[in-house]
């Protein structure tokens, strides 16, 4: 039997650019698509430090969304930028992040909306969603972060999770770094980054960058990464920045200020073979999350590149949309 599978949206155009200016010397990218009148949904994206991409629109279906994407603190389009700036990195916070979002949904005059992620972004979205729960429609989750150490041990550390999967990558990964634990590692390369020499900053940043690209596909490709140096650079740093700070969140946050969100309908779409994003946070936030319904899709990874995490999402971002539609009827 032939299982149909949802394909992306077709790519369309930017609708208007807005450069938002929010506090402390930070300007937001922010870009809008889709219909101009349909339901808001915000997309926040992973990395830390990943930027947007033209495909974080293609989720949902241009017809029915009005479709925002905007580049976190430090990266993207946003200014200042961390591969240029050591600046970007200050008052750059999980909270800040979510103040942030708070701006843009301001400027744009939404009242409600609701707020997507991928990976990263999970984490972003969630705490925005504990932080201002009136304001939210809905949750759709792609690759869930939870941000506890565990999943920072899982990802970076050398006795078990990722690194028990890949070993060589790994070893890749860590050469060179003379570290006892993640934390050392992660501070390790946080030193190499925003140090004074350009060739050691760039040479960290792509060894640092490569260890997640490696793996975050169910059949991952040995090619180079297809990134720019400034935006290797913005992500490597910014993901240590935040790492070494725990996240800028006390340990097991989101799941302890759940009851906050038991209310708002969500969609979790997580790989059944992630290895970046462990599927045990996808089902720990499903168990608190009353309203959370969990999907693992059996033959994928980290990626939404992925076939079955593409289908996936649109079928949550259609079934989020008739949702909220028939809730405005009733």
């Amino acid at each position: 039997m032939t299982v149909f599978m949802r394909p992306l949206f077709p790519d369309i155009q930017i609708n208007q650019r807005y450069m938002v200016p929010v506090s402390d010397g930070h300007v937001i990218y922010v870009e809008e698509s889709g219909n101009p009148d349909g339901i808001p949904v915000v997309y926040c994206h992973g990395g830390p430090g990943g930027g947007s991409e033209p495909l974080y629109r293609r989720f949902y279906n241009p017809e029915h969304y009005r479709i925002i994407l905007f580049d976190q603190r430090g990266c993207g389009q946003s200014t200042p930028h961390c591969a240029n700036d050591i600046n970007a990195t200050w008052n750059n916070s999980l909270s800040d992040l979510t103040k942030d979002m708070e701006v843009i949904r301001q400027h744009l005059n939404i009242k409600r909306w609701v707020v997507a992620g991928g990976s990263w972004g999970t984490t972003v979205a969630l705490i925005y969603a504990i932080e201002y729960p009136s304001l939210v429609l809905g949750l759709i989750l792609r690759g869930v972060f939870l941000g506890r150490q565990q999943d920072l041990d899982w990802l970076y550390g050398t006795k078990v999770g990722a690194s028990q999967i890949y070993p060589e990558r790994h070893a890749n990964f860590s050469r060179g770094k003379n570290a006892d634990s993640v934390a050392e590692l992660l501070t390790d390369y946080y030193e190499q980054l925003t140090g004074d020499n350009d060739l050691v900053q760039l040479s960290a940043a792509k060894q640092f960058a490569h260890w997640e690209s490696s793996i975050s596909k169910l059949k991952p490709s040995s090619g180079s990464l297809q990134m720019t140096n400034k935006e290797v650079i913005a992500g490597s740093l910014l993901a240590c920045h935040y790492f070494t700070n725990n996240c800028f969140m006390y340990e097991h946050e989101i799941i302890s200020e759940i009851g906050r969100i038991s209310h708002i309908p969500g969609y979790i779409i997580h790989g059944r073979y992630d290895i970046v994003c462990k599927p045990e946070g996808a089902y720990e936030l499903s168990r608190f999350w009353e309203n959370g319904l969990l999907e693992i899709i059996p033959e994928a990874g980290h990626s939404c590149t992925e076939i079955g995490i593409i289908d996936g999402l649109v079928r949550a971002s259609d079934e989020m949309a008739n949702y909220i539609k028939q809730e405005k009827l009733s």
